[in-house]
């Protein structure tokens, strides 16, 4: 069953159940409170992160039962009062909680990314079709304001035919700098640990996913082959060294590369440029640049709009600032009464959640679908086999047709 654009009854009372409430999935759960969609359970086993989804939900209606167990997560799937689950575990967790899910008649919902090997990403998007279940990846950059924009401005023809893309996920992530929070901080301790043995782009869907959108990839288009290379290990070693005491050699062998670049073409063509560093001193980038015959866009380090008819040509940033006013993308405008009341969190995850609700309170098709998480977050596993075969050229896979 082809699940490209699944639809299913409309859901007016929709019921909700979070699995996992660390640094992400806590936020969640805030934003979810104020969403029209009810709160049934919610499984953690760090009993921390459990006091504060308690202290967080406590007075609403109907009271959200908690699951603290190691395999709780399983009889919480296996309830029947629940339609969506929303799960924020780690990575190694999402494919086998996602099939289970599925598998009780549950509509799944996954932080990024879906999985992290191509046979479990082909697994959940089988399982998606034999279940016929929604399951989306949680991309929130898709619903940023700057990329919903241009990714609009892609569709009117503003920018022309597309031929180059560029994306990132450059985020120093080792201590605090770069106006970074303390959950940056958090989050760092473990993706960096993550990043010891994976010699590759271990997260790439932050700068892949608005990029696919906007060349209509899965549409009328598709991603073909991809070649990977990573740099020398040098932030990587100076982490190591600072924070366990290891010599160079020994940090050098331990640790990957610290810039990973991969280079996309799609079938019709077009050339995508990913990087991917968590562990230098630059400012956070996802760069976001899109090059078109007519037009270019692009976010970091400051957003820039370029249109080939225009005498002035470069906008200025008051320009480019009344232009997104102009050109508010009818998300934001819907949300702006859910904005005010959560002021501390991103506007696109605000956004994200408020459209999946929406198409599932409507019976609509989501915006993003199994298909999508899966080539995404794919791409991990084939800048590892890229590396690993000498930066050879990789298949992309269909998960559509393969």
């Amino acid at each position: 069953m082809d699940v490209f654009n699944l639809s299913v009854a409309p859901i007016p009372q929709l019921r909700i159940a979070f699995i996992g409430v660390g640094v992400r999935g806590i936020e969640a759960v805030k934003r979810y409170i104020h969403l029209d969609a009810e709160i049934i359970a919610i499984a953690e086993v760090d009993l921390e992160a459990i006091a504060k989804a308690k202290d967080i939900t406590e007075g609403i209606e109907p009271t959200p039962a908690f699951y603290t167990k190691a395999d709780d997560w399983r009889k919480l799937c296996e309830r029947e009062d629940i339609d969506l689950l929303y799960i924020s575990t780690p990575w190694e967790l999402h494919a086998e909680m996602a099939i289970y899910g599925m598998e009780c008649g549950k509509h799944v919902a996954i932080e990024v990314p879906l999985a992290m090997t191509v046979t479990d990403c082909q697994r959940i998007v089988r399982t998606a079709e034999a279940t016929g279940r929604h399951c989306i990846m949680l991309e929130n950059v898709c619903y940023d304001r700057f990329e919903l924009m241009s990714i609009e401005l892609v569709k009117q023809g503003k920018l022309g035919e597309i031929v180059h893309a560029e994306g990132a996920y450059i985020h120093d992530l080792r201590h605090l700098n770069f106006r970074q929070t303390e959950r940056d901080a958090e989050r760092g301790k473990w993706r960096i640990a993550y990043s010891k043995t994976f010699e590759g782009n271990p997260y790439p869907t932050h700068g892949l996913a608005p990029i696919c959108r906007a060349l209509d990839i899965l549409r009328s288009d598709r991603l073909e082959r991809l070649v990977s290379m990573s740099s020398l290990a040098v932030g990587m070693q100076q982490y190591a060294e600072s924070h366990f005491g290891k010599t160079s050699e020994e940090a050098q062998a331990q640790y990957t590369g610290d810039m990973n670049i991969t280079l996309l073409q799609t079938a019709k063509g077009k050339t995508i440029i990913l990087q991917h560093d968590v562990t230098n001193p630059r400012p956070y980038s996802r760069i976001f640049m899109l090059s078109g015959t007519k037009g270019f866009v692009q976010k970091y380090p400051t957003p820039q709009l370029y249109f080939d008819d225009r005498e002035e040509k470069l906008l200025t940033p008051e320009e480019i600032e009344a232009y997104l006013e102009e050109h508010e993308h009818p998300y934001y405008r819907e949300t702006a009464h859910l904005r005010s009341l959560l002021p501390d969190q991103k506007p696109m995850d605000i956004v994200m959640d408020y459209r999946l609700v929406y198409c599932l309170k409507n019976g609509l098709p989501l915006d993003l679908n199994v298909y999508d998480g899966a080539l995404w977050s794919c791409i991990a596993e084939l800048t590892q086999q890229s590396i690993a075969g000498g930066n050879c050229v990789v298949k992309v896979p269909n998960f559509i047709t393969d």
